[in-house]
């Protein structure tokens, strides 16, 4: 099967790439087309997924397209944006048109319940699989939350249970095709999008948690220049991550396991979400009577 032919069969789909208000031209020119509202900002980040780094090789192809969507959309959601459209950059050692349905499927999935289209990208072969893709969303003008304006006296939340997504590692890594309720954390963890618009004039500062809590929330005490002081016992764990392991070691995955992309944020007082420290005066996260050294995932 030829490039072109490979990208009208299974991308240039009407449930997956369509126009919108914003999105004027799509996939068939050289370049997609969004005309941005008066008084909206366009958001825009991507993300890289490699085969065997950020996903297991044999993994269902419908769950790696979750994921890779999934993952680069809670940017997004982190900057209280509303998802307009994507682009998508694959490298494929094969044309296996079984896969690229599946895989193509999974896309749908994200796409329809976020209303965010595909509106271009490029594919290639290679030696192995590698999923680019890059998020466009808006937000309006001056109100995008940013991780640069914590304050001492704020309180600390997290929007959801945190550590499912490093619990499922192992159980994805002995067994790709396994579906569980934890599992299914770690292929479909669905970005807090509506959340984190809801955040817009409450939050100080926002992030989503993809490295682990404390090194993400160092992102915010760098950014800032505060420090947090972090109460273990209010970190929420779900039910799910207690049945398959210790709640010491389901605390370690919250703290420094990643995967999550629920929101941390920093404000005076929000009625959502679950309070679990507070912003002082320093320059770091810290998280007393902890030992342990690692603070969560380096790509390098």
């Amino acid at each position: 099967m030829k490039e072109f032919e490979l990208i009208a069969r299974y991308f240039q789909q009407p449930t997956l790439s369509w126009c919108n208000e914003i999105i004027s031209t799509s996939i068939g020119d050289d370049c997609a087309v969004l005309n941005i509202p008066d008084g909206q900002e366009l958001c825009v980040s991507m993300d890289t997924l490699v085969e065997d780094v950020h996903f297991p090789k044999q993994a269902n192809p419908y769950y790696i397209a979750t994921r890779a969507l999934c993952v680069t959309l809670s940017d997004l959601a982190a900057m209280g944006a509303t998802p307009v459209g994507f682009t998508l950059a694959i490298t494929l050692p094969s044309a296996n048109e079984a896969w690229l349905k599946s895989f193509s499927d999974g896309l749908i999935e994200i796409a329809q319940q976020y209303q965010c289209s595909l509106m271009g990208g490029d594919t290639t072969k290679g030696p192995v699989l590698v999923i680019s893709i890059q998020v466009h969303g808006i937000v309006k003008k001056g109100c995008a939350l940013k991780r640069s304006d914590a304050c001492v006296g704020d309180k600390v939340y997290v929007s959801g249970n945190i550590g499912d997504g490093a619990g499922a590692l192992p159980f994805v890594l002995q067994d790709p095709c396994l579906q569980t309720e934890l599992t299914a954390r770690y292929y479909k963890p669905f970005p807090q999008v509506e959340y984190g618009q809801s955040l817009i004039g409450v939050a100080s500062a926002c992030l989503d948690i993809s490295d682990g809590l404390i090194q993400d929330l160092n992102h915010i005490c760098k950014s800032s220049s505060v420090g947090m002081m972090i109460d273990s016992r209010k970190i929420p764990l779900s039910e799910a991550l207690l049945q398959e392991c210790s709640k010491h070691q389901a605390l370690e995955y919250a703290l420094t396991g990643g995967d999550d992309y629920q929101l941390a944020y920093t404000a005076k007082h929000c009625v959502k979400g679950l309070c679990i420290g507070e912003v002082v005066s320093g320059s770091e996260v810290l998280v007393p009577g902890r030992e342990a050294k690692k603070n969560g995932f380096q790509h390098f």
